[in-house]
């Protein structure tokens, strides 16, 4: 079974810098251990080469008889009498009790007359295992370090490994860190990492072996991820055995369902295989009890990304709603939506369509409300919107035009002279002239203006411009 989110589109005016950071100091630590498989290879003849095998196998089956595990003793008597060293070597690698105590001279003793080869092979075998880069820095939970506890979440077992794992944090990641922002989002991943290792570090201190991989905090990151969405309903993609489609679920209800597979593959499904899965349960648990904390400071609230893709969805539903009311010739009924649209933010498209719309619904207070509104999109740098509709709307409003700053007008003016809209730029210009005591704005428009009719082949209206800014404006 398998339930992701649907990645949304990300915002590359943000990029989610930890995020990449992230999967990047993956791919170089994957690139690092390359060659792992080599230097393993080159442990491991070592250890078949010496006389370790003769020396410790046998001594390990005794040690488990003398500790009471006698079927566990019996079976790999039988085994190293068959020729099966392999099994006996593996099964001892797993038991840090009894390597612990070997490699404390606690098995074979200094006074055995085998100790000094034995001591010296040793050595030998533990420093070219050492060299294998995924051992060094994975987590053992009978050695744990500090290093480990980090270095641990930055390895993988395999290329596969490596890109499922990558996959996920992308799809999550980016908005995750949009809604915590960087530093939160690099804390919730490393403290996600650091408890999906606390069951390795409660249960598995009794047994061998090693914890690897970013799962458990990427683990954590999909718990933040449905925790910041709530009860909002989220696209997922899912599989079950032969079946997948996608649909829409309240987001917190998956975390319970992604907790309970997890746990149902460590204890029923997959209770010997190699997969932590009680690494990504405890990643899951922090990731929602983090997030929770968040939530909870904010008064319940969650994050403004999280709330600006709902206004966002909100304003994509007006929208769609409005098209679908002028497809019925209900022009009213549309240009209401697209005024509710326009609170929840402005764009060229939307003023455009607003004053058309209002046009065709033939209401003049909807004109007059479309044409205020266009034209403060129309004093934003941003606007692309064409000089013919900024004219039209002068038109429409008349001398009800919207209280804007001087900067503004004068950015509305500028638009309409390099738009060619000259004979609306001088109504406007000569509007604003009285506003302009001091000469800040008015006397470039009015050169602009007058370059604009002489290159328009109206040499007599930019003589009139030239003559008003001599005498309005003469230190200019």
């Amino acid at each position: 079974m398998l339930i992701l989110p649907l990645p949304a589109r990300p915002d590359w005016s943000r990029p989610p810098w930890v995020t990449l950071g992230l999967i990047l100091a993956c791919v170089v630590v994957f690139l690092l251990q390359g060659s792992d498989g080599e230097r393993l290879n080159a442990a491991l003849e070592n250890y078949r080469q010496s006389r370790l095998p003769a020396t410790e196998l046998p001594a390990y089956v005794a040690d488990l008889g003398g500790r009471g595990k006698l079927r566990e003793a019996d079976t790999l008597r039988r085994a190293l009498a068959t020729g099966q060293e392999a099994q006996v070597f593996r099964a001892m690698e797993m038991d840090p009790a009894f390597m612990n105590r070997l490699r404390a001279g606690q098995v074979i003793r200094p006074a055995d007359p085998a100790y000094p080869l034995w001591r010296a092979q040793r050595e030998r075998y533990d420093a070219l295992r050492a060299q294998v880069f995924s051992e060094r820095y994975s987590l053992q939970p009978a050695h744990p370090t500090a290093v480990t506890l980090v270095t641990h979440m930055f390895l993988h077992a395999d290329l596969m490994h490596l890109a499922g794992n990558m996959a996920l944090l992308f799809i999550v990641g980016y908005t995750v860190e949009a809604s915590l922002g960087a530093a939160g989002f690099a804390l919730l991943y490393l403290l996600g990492g650091l408890a999906a290792a606390a069951p390795d570090l409660l249960f598995g201190s009794e047994r061998g072996g090693y914890s690897l991989g970013a799962s458990g905090a990427i683990s954590a990151v999909m718990a933040a991820y449905v925790v910041l969405f709530g009860l909002r309903r989220v696209r997922f993609f899912y599989w079950f055995f032969v079946f997948f489609d996608t649909a829409r679920w309240p987001a917190l209800v998956i975390l319970p369902v992604w907790l309970g597979k997890e746990l149902l593959e460590r204890f029923v499904f997959d209770p010997n295989g190699r997969v932590n899965y009680l690494a990504h349960a405890g990643g899951l648990i922090a990731g929602a009890v983090l997030t929770g904390l968040y939530r909870l400071r904010r008064g319940g609230k969650s994050a403004e990304h999280v709330l600006k893709i709902d206004a966002d969805e909100a304003r994509a539903k007006l929208l769609e709603q409005a098209s679908a009311h002028v497809a019925r010739l209900q022009f009213d009924r549309a240009a209401l939506d697209y005024a509710r649209a326009l609170a929840q933010g402005a764009d060229d498209m939307v003023c455009g369509n607003y004053l058309r719309v209002a046009h065709l619904a033939r209401k003049p207070e909807l004109i007059a409300d479309a044409a205020a509104h266009l034209l403060r999109r129309a004093a934003v740098r941003e606007s692309a919107l064409p000089g013919e509709q900024i004219a039209a709307a002068l038109v429409d409003l008349g001398s009800s035009l919207p209280p804007l700053a001087l900067p503004a007008w004068a950015l509305i003016a500028r638009r309409l002279i390099d738009s060619g809209e000259l004979a609306a730029a001088e109504t406007l210009i000569l509007r604003l002239a009285s506003r302009d005591g001091k000469g800040h704005w008015v006397p470039g428009l009015l050169r602009a203006l007058a370059r604009g009719w002489r290159q328009a082949g109206q040499p007599a209206q930019a003589e009139r411009a030239e003559a008003l800014l001599a005498k309005r404006f003469p230190g200019a």
